[in-house]
């Protein structure tokens, strides 16, 4: 049974780190925006990956100094994501070697911290956005557009634009490693060995039985 235990933590660990790799050259985000000018393949896309920031950038900045925003060429999280990415990997390597009663602590730590970092990176994303519409240049071409946040999730009007917003499939390549990461901590518990209950049989005693002998 251990030997079972070992090989699927084992396999677990390199699928998951697998996945945390391959979402490196995968989108995160994704944010789609239409309008009059721009529709269907025409559409201005921006796609977050976790070290770069993709899409018609030039066009969505030229567009966007008209309202006077200004629009940056990385996030935050792209500096600092995908090494936190590779090392979490690692990670779940070096957990799969470990005894029976640590990998199970360490697993489900594991897993916390790599949903944490996500969490941490959708929150740095989010402040970003919110710059990105409130801090502006009042002096702007175009007046009366009132400050905004693009969503992180979801759809939004701004102006003549329709905005809307996707995870990619990096995201859930992710979240796919944070559940292998869960898994092996619950392959890593400690069963109890079961015990057979025996019914208590009130064995049947014979009385002895004695003859009358008469002399």
């Amino acid at each position: 049974m251990s030997n079972r235990r070992f090989i699927f933590t084992l396999a677990a660990a390199v699928v998951a780190g697998g996945l945390l790799i391959a979402s490196l050259r995968l989108p995160l985000w994704h944010m789609r925006m239409e309008a009059p000018q721009y529709q269907g393949s025409e559409a201005l896309k921006v796609v977050v990956l976790p070290g770069a920031l993709r899409g018609d950038m030039n066009e969505i900045k030229t567009l966007n100094k008209y309202i006077g925003v200004t629009v940056p060429d990385t996030l935050p999280q792209t500096r600092w994501l995908p090494g936190a990415l590779c090392g979490l990997s690692v990670l779940g390597l070096v957990v799969a070697f470990l005894p029976l009663r640590s990998r199970r602590f360490t697993a489900f730590g594991l897993a916390v911290l790599l949903a944490g970092t996500m969490l941490l990176a959708a929150g740095q994303a989010q402040l970003q956005m919110y710059r990105i519409g409130h801090d502006r240049n009042r002096h702007a071409a175009l007046v009366g557009v009132p400050d905004f946040t693009p969503p992180l999730l979801g759809d939004h009007k701004l102006a003549q634009f329709e905005l809307e917003s996707r995870l990619g499939y990096g995201s859930f390549a992710i979240a796919a490693a944070v559940a292998l990461y869960a898994a092996m901590a619950l392959v890593a518990r400690e069963r109890k060995p079961a015990v057979r209950r025996v019914k208590n049989v009130s064995p049947m005693i014979a009385k002895p039985q004695f003859a009358d002998y008469t002399i």
